[in-house]
């Protein structure tokens, strides 16, 4: 669902700049991939995906009759490299829009691709690209990961802390549920701020054979 999601905005994001560009001959696109870093395993998918549709729409007819031209490079999951291929992207590749991937470098370009008004449409569902009056350029097409998480914390207090039986000596002590999340990398999640007198939230670093989550 999130992948036909992700086609569908990419798509009106090039209709609107094809609208804009009456006058281009092609339409340029920038794709940020991780093909060889930490996140590889499930950025190669991703790369090949967005060479796959930009193939279909090309051989469909293009947006508005003009062919995607595509420019695809992998920055092996460091900010660093995101950077440098972000100038590439705007100045050398002179791109109408970036498909960006990872928290980190997202983050990091936040600043300059909102004051290069560069529509920038990541993988990355960061709760701090959300708000528009911020980060106007930064889009995202899912829910960010702190309302996720505060969604599927909010459904278990609801239906699982007040009425389970396994919980009502504690609530008729007037204890209130703990949470901990044990996490094997630095989270990307914004703290989490919904009822913190009903749920205590610890976020802790452990090896990755000790992730797990307890409630």
């Amino acid at each position: 669902m999130r992948i036909r999601i992700f086609i569908i905005v990419v798509i009106s994001f090039l209709l609107a700049l094809a609208a804009s560009l009456a006058f281009a001959q092609e339409i340029r696109l920038g794709a940020l991939q991780d093909t060889t870093g930490a996140t590889s395993d499930v950025g190669k998918d991703e790369a090949l995906g967005v060479r796959e549709a930009v193939q279909y729409y090309n051989d469909t007819g293009g947006i508005n009759g003009k062919k995607i031209r595509l420019f695809q490079y992998d920055y092996g999951y460091r900010v660093p490299e995101a950077v440098t291929t972000y100038k590439r992207f705007r100045d050398y590749d002179k791109v109408v829009m970036v498909l960006g991937w990872g928290t980190g470098d997202t983050e990091a370009l936040s600043p300059t691709i909102n004051a290069d008004k560069m529509p920038y449409l990541s993988s990355s569902f960061s709760g701090h690209l959300c708000d528009p009056k911020k980060t106007p350029y930064n889009f995202v097409y899912g829910t960010d990961y702190s309302t996720n998480a505060r969604g599927a914390i909010t459904y278990w207090f609801e239906e699982v802390w007040k009425k389970d039986p396994k919980w009502k000596a504690l609530r008729e002590k007037g204890e209130k549920p703990k949470f901990v999340c044990f996490m094997d990398t630095a989270s990307p999640m914004q703290p989490l701020r919904s009822k913190p007198s009903k749920i205590k939230l610890r976020f802790l670093a452990f090896r990755s054979d000790l992730m797990r989550v307890c409630l």
